[in-house]
Formats: structure tokens, sequence, C-alpha cells
């Protein structure tokens, strides 16, 4: 029925039902920005902060980011955005071509639970704000319609399918979500530097939905584990802290990583291999300072599991590569020979090494040096750690070796792969 409304009509009428049915503002901007429509005509959003703009504008500067990351063509799937003030959009590009039906949808802001005079003080602790403001955003977190995660990603498909007439199940919708960062405050976040809390309970729930989550992760499922993430209930996360809603995020999203790392444990992941994943995200989400980026990373860490779990099943390597790898693994920074590889496997030194290249595809020697590539990699995004440092502490014989075998395997030298990176140490 929809085909019969053409044009700038049929937009609007999307637009209308979306706004009739969940009672949620609604905005149409054409490929400039500017506002075509607006539901209801008249919205006032929260004031601008100090050095930043309006929040329809920095939603709108979002918008015009992803269509220039995703160029022209077809419409692009509905994109998720939080703010740092956890007001939450969707976002939905709309096809090219068509001038009088063509720009950008987007539905907001939302909350996705009720924002309590506690959770507000932690948010004006997280961002530096005067606590003589906090009555201000209660009423203004007051006015915003409360959606279930369930619901407003429903609220997205419904959006998907009106304007293109496809098909789209949440799994799709958050699989094809890129993890952003979302536009932050320009003030000094407050980090209050606690201890994490890796043994606290993850979510006040039945604890089956925890475990079906988590078997999802064991079994290298991660289309499984975002439907599961998805039925979780915002307001039904614990606190972990009573003085900042950045750190609390930040610790229940410790606590699950933790538990992420002990179920690819048992879904047959190398169990350093897993740590040093856990280390890995755990120091990432430390860094960020505010609570969308917390949950994109935390979200991103899980499907990191699930993904290494997947592919380690996948492979077909015997438990003597096995074995071999994990070794490798642990003894980066030690000198490592064949033949202490083949006491681990059991095997003649001969035989270990035909057997590993032909299940991996390199020779002993080659994996080596791959693995120790990729950890030099990882230390050159450290301060403070010189090239030869880092060749040093992996036992290449000198500089121009480790810069010829990082060659080898990246296509640049040591030096050009760091600035690449940013990091001029």
């Amino acid at each position: 029925m929809l085909e019969r409304i053409e044009g700038t009509g049929r937009i609007s009428y999307i637009c209308k039902l979306i706004y009739e049915a969940y009672r949620i503002p609604v905005f149409w901007l054409d490929t400039g920005g500017s506002v075509r429509l607006a539901l209801p005509a008249s919205f006032e959003c929260r004031a601008p902060l100090q050095g930043s703009g309006s929040l329809l504008a920095e939603v709108t500067d979002h918008a015009a980011q992803q269509t220039g990351v995703q160029g022209c063509g077809s419409s692009s799937l509905p994109q998720l955005y939080t703010t740092g003030f956890l007001e939450q959009f969707i976002l939905l590009r709309l096809p090219d071509g068509q001038p009088n039906s063509s720009g950008t949808v987007i539905i907001g802001p939302v909350l996705s639970a009720p924002i309590t005079g506690d959770n507000a003080a932690d948010l004006m602790r997280d961002y530096n704000l005067a606590p003589s403001q906090q009555e201000r955003w209660l009423q203004y977190y007051r006015s915003l319609p409360v959606l279930s995660r369930t619901r407003w990603y429903h609220a997205a498909l419904l959006l998907h399918t009106l304007v293109t007439g496809e098909e789209l199940s949440v799994t799709d919708l958050l699989l094809a979500a890129p993890v952003q960062q979302s536009a932050e405050y320009a003030g000094d976040g407050t980090d209050l530097d606690l201890s994490y809390r890796r043994e606290n309970e993850w979510l006040h729930h039945d604890p089956m939905l925890e475990r079906e989550m988590f078997r999802f992760i064991a079994a290298g499922d991660k289309e499984g584990l975002l439907a599961s993430q998805a039925a979780f209930s915002e307001e039904r996360f614990g606190l972990l802290s009573k003085k900042s809603r950045l750190r609390s995020k930040k610790n229940l999203a410790v606590s699950s990583i933790t538990l992420a790392t002990r179920a690819a444990i048992e879904g047959g992941l190398f169990w350093e291999i897993a740590y040093t994943l856990s280390d890995f995200h755990i120091q990432h989400i430390e860094e960020l300072n505010d609570i969308p980026a917390v949950d994109r990373a935390q979200t991103a860490a899980l499907c990191d599991f699930a993904d290494r779990v997947r592919d380690n099943r996948r492979s077909k390597h015997s438990r003597m590569s096995a074995l071999c790898q994990n070794y490798i693994f642990n003894h980066l920074y030690e000198e490592i020979t064949l033949g202490r590889l083949a006491e681990i496997a059991g095997l003649n030194p001969s035989y270990l090494s035909h057997l590993f290249k032909k299940e991996t595809g390199l020779a002993v020697s080659d994996y080596i040096q791959r693995e120790r590539i990729e950890e030099a990699k990882r230390l050159m995004t450290l301060p403070g750690i010189s090239l030869s440092d880092i060749a040093t502490r992996l036992h290449f014989t000198d500089q121009s070796y480790f810069t010829k075998v990082f060659k080898k395997f990246t296509g640049l030298t040591p030096r050009q792969f760091r600035q690449d990176t940013g990091n001029f140490y």
C-alpha cells in the first residue's frame, strides 16, 4: 500500500506512523542536514553544553558522518546511537536518487530506563557539571519517553521495513552496528580510581538468562549471543558504584568480560589467549570516558570471545599444534627451540616440524616470528618503549633483522607502522 504514496508524502506518512505508534520525536532531515519534518512540531531538547552544540546538532553531525562513511547507493541499515548523556536515537539514511524522499530519518531521544536522582547525580559528577543543575536535568529526563531495549530495536526494524520493504532481524541489526565512538563532552570527566570488582554478580535477573548468554560464547555463536543480550532490560543491571554512573558501567563491563573469559576457556580457547584478550578489553574500557562507548566496547569484547572460540573450533589443528601454539604464545619473550616444542608435544623434532607446517601452513620458525611481530605491534601502541627495546625483548638479533622480519609480515617498517598508528615514542 505504501507504494501508492510517492515522494515526500510517503516518507512523511512513515514518520507520522512511527510517531503515533511510539509517541517519540521523529525528524526527517534533507541531505544538507536541514529539518524537513519534525514531530511533534515543537520539541524542547536539552540545553547545549559548553564546548558542544545542541543535541539535535550532535545527532545530525553523526548522521552526516555516517552518510560519508557508507557512501552512495541504496539505503543503509538503521544505526543505533547513544549520546554521552544516555539519550538514544535511531538513524536511517534514505535511498539516494529520489530528490523528494532522500535524506535521513531520526527517531528519538528516548531512554532505555528511567533516570533516578542518584543516576543524575552520578552523571553530573562524571561530566563535571554543577550539582545545582541536577534538578533541571532530572526534569528533562522525566520528559523523555522510556522504551525497553527490545521495543527500541523493534522500532528500528519497523522503520527499516516501512522504508525499504525488506525484512530485518534484531540479530542482523546488531551485527551490522559499527563500534563507534560517540561525541564526547569537552569537559573533564571524573575518573574515580576504584578497584576492579571482577567477582561481582553481573546482572540482577534469572541466572538462567545469564547462563544462556555465556553458553553462546562457549559455543562460538555470536548471533545467538547478540540475540540473547538484546533481551536484557537496562533497568535490571546492578549498580557497582554509588558515586559514578560511568564507574558502575565500567565495573559491570569488567565483570561480564571476566565471565566471558571463563566461558571462552570452557569452549576450548587457549587459557592464556583468553586471559590476554580479557586484559586487552578491560584496559581499553578503563580508558573510555562515556557510558555509550563502554556499552559498545563491552559488546565488542563479548563478540570477540565468541569469534575466537568459533575460529578455534573450525581449525583442524591437532592437539600437537595446539600445545605448540599455546607454548609459543606464553613464551614469546624467551628463547623458543624446536627441541623444547618437541618435548612439549612428545614427538621427534623432525616429525613435529613436518606436521606443524602441514597443519598451520607455516614452518615453526616462521610461526614464532609471526607471533613475535604481532606482539611487537601491541607493544608499539604503548608509550615509552623504543623500537630497539622491543626488538631486544622479543629476541631479534639486531634492529635491521627486526625491521626485515617486521616488513615481511606487515608490509611496513616498524617506524612506518608506529607513525601510521599515531604513536611516535
